[in-house]
């Protein structure tokens, strides 16, 4: 860009969008909205450096936010700016594409697994909670036989719960074993990092509820860890969609579940 040009990341990316075809655009905004709400819209994207860049895409590999995809559309965009001259260095070259695990389907079909990432605590939880379910497996068949040694099963109402009892007890515990199977804790250097840019899975923010002036401090996790009563929201949750990937002073607005959406300020990020 010609000296006076308008180098902030925002301008930058809107012109990059524009020169796009139409059949890539909606992938490209996917990549270039996630990387504007860490570095914020103002950001003299002359002046990023590698290494920031090298944080960035870590935290987002990190999070599993379809990394594969959005690290391409990243390459392709800084390896432009640095063609065009916008960039003195090449960035795309720190643009590191994390490699998915492969699996092979029994049609001989090949995909790639994604993990959700879990806190410590709540792996702890899960794994505690299959052992116990496990434990019970025995004392629930001892019920079974009770129950059946009757000689009656037309209307065995006993017997019939405790079948109901052993069908709920292995349908939870294959339901854990298959999230801590596609699931990684996430370490503590990890939750971290992200918690000085963005809101991600781990992050705890903070709300304030422009309208009310009341304030709420939530952690942010997978669907399988979320537990409201404990402060831990799903980032499926309508405020965990509206917060995820935006930077501490971000104003955001969300549906409560009476059907008002008021506007919230996220006061910070941990």
């Amino acid at each position: 860009m010609g000296e006076g040009s308008n180098n902030t990341l925002q301008a930058v990316m809107f012109d990059y969008l524009q020169s796009q075809k139409s059949g890539t655009v909606a992938e490209s905004e996917n990549a270039m909205g996630l990387l504007l709400r860490w570095f914020g819209e103002d950001r003299d994207i002359t002046a990023l450096s590698p290494v920031e860049i090298e944080e960035y895409c870590s935290s987002i590999n990190d999070n599993n936010v379809d990394s594969s995809a959005s690290m391409k559309s990243l390459k392709k965009f800084f390896s432009t700016l640095y063609k065009n001259e916008t960039t003195a260095l090449d960035l795309s070259r720190y643009i590191k594409i994390r490699k998915k695990k492969t699996t092979i389907t029994s049609s001989g079909q090949s995909h790639e697994e994604q993990f959700d990432m879990l806190t410590q605590e709540g792996w702890n939880k899960l794994e505690e909670e299959v052992e116990d379910l496990k434990l019970r497996r025995e004392d629930i068949s001892e019920d079974i036989r009770k129950a059946a040694a009757t000689g009656d099963f037309s209307e065995n109402a006993p017997l019939d719960a405790a079948r109901e009892a052993q069908g709920k007890n292995e349908g939870r515990i294959r339901e854990i074993e298959e999230t801590l199977k596609k699931s990684r804790v996430m370490d503590s250097k990890s939750i971290k990092r992200r918690g000085k840019s963005a809101a991600f899975v781990g992050s705890i923010i903070v709300l304030k509820n422009r309208t009310t002036n009341k304030q709420n401090s939530y952690m942010l996790v997978e669907s399988s860890e979320s537990n409201p009563k404990e402060g831990k929201l799903s980032i499926q949750s309508p405020i965990g969609r509206a917060v995820y990937g935006m930077s501490a002073g971000s104003e955001v607005e969300i549906q409560l579940p009476n059907g008002e959406a008021n506007l919230f300020y996220l006061s910070s990020i941990k």
